[in-house]
């Protein structure tokens, strides 16, 4: 039975065509893989822009105000032309019925975990599509429908979702508001999944997660983040896949799951680790775990168990209660760990979470002033680690062909970047094309980014 549908379809003027437009995180792109599929599978067309389509499909984020309102221009912009609509994933999810009054130019709402009757509803809109092209050949031939059909293929990295919603309640997040409790996926779902993507071309696994570290707490037997690694290690050996995990909260980091970013092969010694903040106080608020020292000494653990590890963190300005000492700490904390990669980003006063409703919210200019300072010191810090880097050979997998690039010919990153996160590597020299695996020579840095030359042999 085919589990992947192959995004290169024949040209078919009579098929209906849609076209689909993602906002958000990795996540939504997640969703979106799995609706494309679904509807690649079914007979339809895919186009590159609203203009073309007989029905349009926008996945919105509604994380925070700003993308909430980012996801309805889209929507009101897809609107303009002469096709069906379609809204779907996290603004549905989080304001309902009030959608669908405010709204009229959507002709269908599907909320988070609905994405599996995509096609029931784009065929209750146009029609159904014509049936019989094998979407598993790269000829273009058919086969029957196959409801298991779960991602499309043809991009060197493919993130894989292992569990949906979250049991934390942050202060700040909305996330359980919109996405609900903790669904971790079967071990065995998830290995099926990331086999059919290499098998389909992919040379990089990243698991995602609202909470990676979390997975399993809500399985039988309550397995662990460690063993879910493993498992894949083992199921993709010989593959030279690599194996990354993001969103992996700091209570879930044990001994274990630092052995296996150490010693699983193929899994890269690489962890994002969202930390939100260093004051203790501050983090008790937000409904979280953690101090200035706790961290300490968990980075501490992490480069000790895990050699040439790469972390990447998250950190919020301006949460209610924040003083001018707090931010200090922050500022001094991250100094001090010198992190590879750090996100910052402005407390946001989300409706629905307690944190919107907390005395002693800070002002806007004061919490932009803050967030600049820290993405200031924590970039120089990080362009430092990466100018660190030149001179050495690496391991790296061609993402895209860029000819018109003056930087380069061909786009890449290594074990140490996060894809579409912590910058790339311009390639000059000849590569075996996109998927591959190539051996670079770094030899300029700017920024995040760095300059690689193939190595010769």
């Amino acid at each position: 039975m085919s589990t992947i549908a192959n995004p290169a379809m024949p040209s078919q003027a009579a098929t209906p065509a849609f076209c689909l437009i993602t906002l958000g995180c990795e996540k939504n792109e997640v969703d979106s893989d799995r609706m494309r599929a679904l509807l690649l599978e079914a007979g339809y067309r895919e186009v590159a822009g609203p203009e073309d389509a007989s029905i349009v499909v926008v996945n919105t984020c509604g994380f925070l105000a700003e993308a909430t309102q980012e996801s309805i221009e889209a929507v009101l912009f897809a609107a303009e032309e002469d096709a069906r609509l379609v809204m779907c994933g996290c603004v549905p999810s989080r304001y309902g019925e009030d959608l669908a009054r405010e709204l009229d130019e959507v002709d269908a709402f599907l909320g988070v975990d609905e994405e599996d009757r995509i096609v029931e509803v784009v065929e209750g809109l146009v029609g159904p599509a014509r049936r019989g092209v094998d979407l598993a050949s790269p000829a273009g031939s058919y086969e029957a429908f196959d409801p298991d059909v779960l991602r499309t293929t043809g991009r060197s990295v493919a993130f894989v979702k292992i569990a949906e919603g979250c049991d934390r309640r942050c202060g700040f997040c909305a996330i359980p508001l919109i996405r609900g409790p903790l669904r971790s996926r079967e071990a065995a779902d998830i290995v099926h999944e990331a086999r059919a993507l290499v098998d389909g071309g992919a040379r990089e696994i990243v698991l995602i997660a609202q909470d990676t570290s979390a997975w399993g707490h809500d399985l039988t037997g309550r397995p662990r983040l460690a063993s879910l690694l493993w498992e894949l290690s083992r199921a993709l050996e010989g593959t030279d896949t690599w194996i990354r995990v993001l969103y992996a909260q700091p209570e879930g980091i044990d001994d274990e799951l630092m052995d296996a970013l150490a010693h699983a092969p193929g899994v890269v010694p690489y962890l994002d680790l969202p930390l939100q903040h260093c004051a203790a106080h501050l983090l008790a608020s937000m409904g979280r775990k953690g101090s200035r020292e706790a961290f300490s000494a968990l980075v501490a653990r992490l480069r000790e168990r895990v050699p040439h590890i790469t972390l990447r963190t998250t950190v919020m300005c301006g949460y209610p209660g924040e003083t001018e000492e707090d931010f200090a700490e922050l500022c001094d904390f991250l100094s001090e760990m010198a992190f590879d990669y750090v996100a910052v980003f402005p407390f946001s006063p989300e409706e629905g979470t307690r944190a919107a409703t907390l005395e002693g919210q800070v002002d806007e200019a004061t919490k932009l002033e803050r967030t600049q300072a820290i993405r200031d010191l924590t970039e120089a810090i990080g362009f430092k680690r990466v100018a660190e880097r030149v001179g050495r050979v690496v391991d790296a997998i061609i993402d895209a062909e860029t000819p018109d690039d003056p930087d380069g010919a061909w786009r890449a990153h290594a074990a140490f970047q996060a894809p579409a996160s912590d910058g790339v590597i311009h390639v000059n020299g000849q590569v075996d094309g996109v998927c591959a695996r190539t051996r670079l020579r770094l030899v300029d840095a700017w920024c995040y980014d760095l300059e690689g030359e193939v190595c010769d042999g």
